[in-house]
């Protein structure tokens, strides 16, 4: 299956803009330029490899019914944000100097799941842990809970999926701590109608007001709701946390200690794309040292 792509689009730019890529169940061979990933469409899971060539995307694996082709344009478009115009951001980062890299790079797009269940629950994996155990939380709920495709993969549980267990499997089994009573209440609120997805995320709101929607969503603060309007596309938010602090501190501050509003004027120029340009000069400063390991490396 082969998907067009809008303007300003680079795939692998895309894929490891966003430290989603070294989450299960992705899995991303740099030599290779394949992003692979079991995913459900139609209620089986199947191994997915997705690249590019020709301005499209490559899609490998999918069932070829019409309905899974529907389903799986909608997750691959989530995914790679392909609905996104980046092209101000672009125009702006061209005027300058220290991020005409994006220019080329085609730099613009974050990496997310395929669906907004699935960002949720990464997001609460970030929260007070080290990168490492985040990967590992992932991994092993991935794995505990997911669908398997014919190859033995797992792909990201669904809601359903996850509520077969309780939440004293998820913190034992899983390693998910305090965490798995959010997730637990997150899946089983979408599953009884108590939480309302399609209403938190309605496009028509504000993002003032889809920020406060999604802080709604149990396990999620200031910094969750930022990270996920970004994933919409809104970069109006900046996410302050530690590493945001820290980058600013060191970029522009000498490593002095200064307030978060001082910090947040450093990006008062981009606009609405505020977020976008403060994680552009974040991810080219760290890329390079989160490369994964290939497949046989592991």
């Amino acid at each position: 299956m082969n998907i067009p792509v809008p303007p300003n689009f680079s795939f692998e730019s895309t894929v490891v803009s966003h430290g989603w890529y070294l989450l299960a169940p992705f899995r991303w061979s740099r030599d290779e330029g394949v992003l692979r990933r079991p995913e459900v469409l139609g209620g089986k899971a199947v191994d997915l490899e997705i690249s590019s060539a020709g301005g499209k995307l490559v899609v490998d694996g999918a069932p070829a019914s019409r309905k899974a082709v529907d389903e799986l344009h909608g997750k691959l478009a989530r995914m790679f944000q392909l609905d996104l115009d980046t092209s101000d951001f672009v125009e702006m980062a061209a005027a300058s100097p220290s991020h005409a890299w994006v220019v080329e790079a085609r730099f613009g797009r974050l990496l997310c799941g395929s669906t907004l269940f699935e960002d949720v629950v990464k997001i609460i994996a970030t929260t007070n842990t080290t990168w490492r155990q985040t990967m590992r939380m992932v991994e092993l709920l991935v794995e505990k809970c997911g669908k398997r495709t014919k190859h033995g993969r797992a792909a990201f549980p669904a809601p359903a999926d996850v509520v077969r267990f309780s939440v004293g499997d998820l913190k034992s089994d899983c390693r998910m701590g305090y965490r798995a009573q959010y997730i637990h209440v997150l899946a089983s609120g979408i599953l009884d109608g108590s939480i309302d997805l399609q209403k938190i995320t309605a496009v028509e709101q504000t993002t003032e007001e889809l920020f406060k929607s999604y802080r709604t969503l149990p396990g999620i603060g200031p910094y969750g709701a930022a990270h996920l309007l970004a994933m919409d596309g809104r970069h109006d938010v900046i996410a302050v946390d530690s590493e945001f602090r820290r980058f600013v501190r060191e970029q522009y501050h000498n490593g002095r200690a200064v307030s978060d509003r001082t910090m947040l004027r450093r990006y008062a120029r981009w606009g609405r794309w505020k977020y976008l340009g403060y994680w552009s000069e974040l991810w080219s400063s760290v890329a390079e040292h989160l490369q994964p390991l290939e497949d046989g490396d592991k």
